[in-house]
């Protein structure tokens, strides 16, 4: 079987049922864990391909409670406790007892390479969800009067929305570069990133998010500078994000972060430009609304 045809195969797969979850707030999270504790496997393995010894198994678990700490509201958790500061605390001091106790050498790089994927993969899904989060209280005088099984169509449609720019800006950046690019961007990381490509994903990507404020019925309420931003978001930060896991590779000094799905490499190859725009885009509709 080819590499297309495995792509076009995953494809049909992953894009309904992306849709149908985005609009099945369980489902999402539920879906959302088991994407960050494949990725945080990965990068783990990236680690490990270095010769470090990262705390696997806490690790995994600490990833799972960073992301889980985003649906505070929706899992109905007490108002007077946020969930993310106890995970983060907890978390770190665990780690570092365990390293106490393991008593591997060079502690610091260990203690380092576990929390900082943690915070990487953890904080960028848990974002992710928080998009979902945000459109679920919002408007809400008291969110814990909101049934939590309340559902969210714009929320739906702005994660939808999020995810096709990605792969249209990621789309759009590969034909041009690949067939007009003559300038590389960092050709020791990725050498075949061009800033003729990245100056079409951009506008690739906010040309769809001018498109889709318009053209989507469940989007009427996002502004002209919001969709903007997301474009900018998407456009640039989904761009850095591809660039700073392939700096992870090259760095391990391999190709895919796994071989788990079939034509397209690992989970972390899939979602590492949503590990930078998903949280950067939280960030924005918490600051300024949609």
């Amino acid at each position: 079987m080819s590499n297309l045809t495995q792509r076009i195969l995953v494809a049909v797969i992953a894009i309904p049922l992306i849709i149908y979850v985005a609009f099945k707030p369980y489902s999402l999270l539920g879906l959302t864990v088991i994407v960050a504790l494949l990725a945080i496997h990965e990068f783990y393995g990236l680690a490990k391909a270095k010769g470090f010894s990262p705390q696997i198994v806490l690790g995994m678990l600490l990833t799972a409670c960073i992301v889980v700490s985003f649906a505070h509201f929706r899992l109905q958790v007490n108002p007077t406790v946020e969930l993310l500061p106890v995970v983060l605390i907890a978390g770190t001091i665990s780690i570092f007892i365990a390293e106490l106790i393991k008593g591997y050498p060079n502690p610091s790089v260990q203690v380092s390479a576990t929390i900082a994927g943690a915070l990487y993969i953890g904080m960028g899904l848990g974002g992710f969800y928080g998009i979902h989060e945000y459109f679920y209280i919002h408007g809400a005088e008291n969110p814990l009067t909101v049934d939590p099984h309340l559902v969210s169509i714009e929320a739906g449609y702005f994660l939808v929305a999020m995810l096709a720019s990605i792969w249209i800006c990621d789309s759009a950046a590969f034909f041009v570069g690949r067939n007009f690019g003559r300038h590389k961007i960092a050709d020791r990381i990725s050498p075949n990133k061009t800033w003729e490509g990245a100056i079409a994903g951009l506008i690739a990507a906010i040309a769809t998010w001018l498109l889709v404020r318009v053209y989507i019925g469940g989007l009427e309420e996002v502004s002209l500078s919001t969709a903007i931003a997301m474009g900018l978001i998407v456009g640039v930060m989904g761009q850095v994000g591809d660039f700073a896991e392939s700096m992870l590779k090259r760095d391990a000094g391999v190709k895919d972060s796994s071989t788990l799905i079939p034509g397209h490499g690992g989970v972390l190859d899939r979602i590492d430009s949503i590990l930078f725009v998903a949280p950067l885009t939280y960030l924005y509709l918490q600051l300024f609304g949609i």
